[in-house]
């Protein structure tokens, strides 16, 4: 039996070629003005014309048209509209994390030194002018690079739970500048360009998973001075509570003692579920979202080799049988019994935890079991190394035993480039900049000589700055009275137009048959739908020498003839046979739908 069904399968796979490679091209359709076919308040400019002789394929053909026409049938107008809101958007370029950009070197007249001697070009600058980490602008490059140390917090980068409420406290240090063009640098003035060169060690990321109920008190103006009258402006304190680390605030109570056993928690975006916590250890895996799998339909863990293929499931028992198997690998496991809510590791070395969270029922009646996955488990400790977007970084553990509290990120890997990749999501960039300004253009004795000279002054600026890799685009929805995103403006009016259709229903027949026309004036345009032999019109125009093709031997054409009966424009659809007029029917339809 089943070699019947397979020999039959492909004598039809044969015969399917063979039609493909045999079908007529579909007609061309003339240039046909849609004016033609319908008015300018929407109605039907046309009638379709059936031979009172013709076959049945020819009828079905033009009642197709008939269809295919009235999707023309409307009138289309400009409305004004009154809306109940309206959406902005707001995109906003890469900016600056934190209390970046650090100023590095800086020479201008609020530092210089020796005015008289005022820097003309880039050659003449300094080079003791970089920041001695103090607040001035006053040691060479050599200090600048052993002084450097820059801490900034962005807010809100990892998750505990669901809870995205966890900051990074980044410490940057001892960064190195290479000059682009080492031959135009002797590590003095500020390079034009340069790379950034961070050593190991000079990079750190604290993280800390205590979280707390906190205060930030600000002043807040609650009267305008009037001082004509004598009267002072007033402010009283506002008190704001936030969730976050206590650094952040003042006072407040715990609101989570860290990470325990059980839940989830994110270390650079990258999600883990806590299996145990130990005394400066945790045991956790990557963890996957929760999948339905469907009995003998294999399943890949999302972002893992591993395949699931569950075998048979229980919905009684709660129980199903699985095995795992890594399609890059070929590592399979024995089959294993799943049970509710109960991990299994499935190697037994922390590759794969499945859990069996539910069984049921599809509704196309297929059992189906909702499964848990946790891949790569295995024992963190102070000093294990973790890799993120291909650097490598030291891991220190802070817990007490039973929460995670704090996790320290130090890189391993020497960071260099101009940007320099961080965390995948920002740029640490290296920027020069030199102005310039003419003392005879501003008429101003820039260098204190006693002269106005026409002659350039040179100020020079040199910044390492964290960027945001990307912008930020903001959508919000307005209603009358809203303000408009950081601005003096104010929503008075929502006014808009729109494209009103109005459908025109036919209200008279538009299919008839050929002897219901009167060629003297048939009081619309005209589709004859079919060749001479079954239309009487189209007969009549091949005699009079008005219609131009070989109907007895077209392959399916459309004619159209301007001016052909009473003044009106007349367009063929036929063939030398029946199927022939319904792909010249078919080829109209199409050519309907584009107008």
């Amino acid at each position: 039996m089943k070699v019947k069904k397979i020999a039959a399968l492909a004598v039809g796979a044969a015969m399917v070629g063979a039609t493909m490679g045999f079908a007529s091209a579909q007609p061309t359709v003339p240039n046909i003005p849609k004016d033609f076919f319908v008015n300018a308040d929407g109605t039907p400019n046309v009638k379709i014309v059936v031979g009172s002789t013709a076959a049945a394929m020819d009828v079905a053909s033009a009642a197709d048209i008939a269809v295919a026409l009235g999707s023309l049938l409307y009138t289309e107008e400009q409305v004004d509209v009154q809306g109940d809101y309206v959406k902005i958007k707001a995109e906003y370029p890469p900016a600056d994390v934190g209390d970046s950009p650090w100023t590095i070197y800086a020479y201008n007249a609020s530092t210089i030194r020796n005015q008289t001697a005022w820097a003309t070009k880039y050659e003449e600058l300094p080079g003791d002018y970089w920041y001695n980490g103090a607040g001035g602008y006053n040691v060479a490059y050599s200090d600048w690079m052993g002084n450097f140390k820059v801490t900034t917090t962005i807010e809100d980068k990892d998750k505990i739970g669901d809870e995205q409420l966890v900051d990074w406290h980044i410490t940057l240090q001892n960064i190195q500048l290479k000059s682009k063009d080492p031959s135009d640098w002797d590590k003095s003035r500020p390079p034009k360009s340069a790379d950034l060169v961070v050593t190991p060690g000079n990079v750190t990321v604290f993280v800390d998973y205590v979280l707390y109920n906190y205060t930030v008190t600000d002043q807040e103006k609650v009267r305008d001075a009037y001082p004509e009258w004598g009267v002072p402006a007033a402010y009283e304190n506002v008190t704001s509570w936030y969730i976050g680390d206590a650094s952040q605030g003042t006072g407040g109570t715990v609101y989570k003692e860290g990470v325990k056993a059980g839940e989830t928690f994110t270390v650079f975006g990258e999600t883990y579920y806590v299996l145990e916590v130990g005394n400066g250890t945790f045991t956790a895996g990557l963890d996957k979202p929760t999948a339905w799998y469907q009995v003998g339909e294999p399943q890949a863990i999302e972002g893992t080799d591993w395949i699931v293929t569950v075998l048979d499931i229980s919905i009684i028992d709660q129980r199903a049988l699985a095995v795992v198997k890594n399609a890059v690998t070929g590592k399979e496991s024995e089959q294993i019994i799943l049970e509710k809510d109960t991990p299994v590791d499935v190697f037994n070395d922390g590759a794969v935890i499945l859990t069996l969270k539910d069984t049921f029922v599809g509704i196309d009646g297929h059992l189906i079991a909702s499964i848990d996955a946790q891949v790569d488990v295995k024992d963190y400790k102070s000093g294990d190394t973790i890799t993120y977007d291909g650097k490598k970084w030291k891991m220190t553990i802070a817990t007490d035993g039973e929460y995670i509290k704090n996790v320290t990120l130090t890189n391993l890997d020497k960071l260099e480039g101009n940007p320099v990749d961080i965390f995948g999501t920002y740029d640490l960039k290296y920027r020069f900049e030199l102005k310039t300004l003419n003392e005879k253009k501003v008429n101003y004795d820039i260098n204190g000589n006693g002269e106005i000279e026409d002659k350039d002054f040179v100020v020079a600026y040199a910044y390492i700055c964290l960027k945001e890799k990307e912008g930020k685009v903001i959508e919000k929805e307005l209603k009358v009275g809203d303000d408009v995103l950081d601005t003096d403006y104010v929503v008075s009016e929502i006014h808009a137009t729109a494209d009103q259709v109005t459908i025109k229903p036919v209200s008279a027949p538009i299919t008839v048959m050929d002897y219901e026309v009167s060629m003297e004036d048939p009081g619309a345009n005209l589709i004859l739908v079919g060749g001479p032999v079954a239309n009487s019109l189209t007969k009549y125009l091949v005699e009079q020498n008005i219609s131009q093709v070989d109907w007895e031997n077209s392959p399916g054409d459309i004619e159209y003839i301007e001016d052909a009966l009473g003044g009106y424009d007349v367009v063929i659809v036929a063939g030398a046979t029946r199927n022939e007029t319904r792909m010249a029917a078919e080829a109209l339809m199409e050519y309907l739908a584009g107008l």
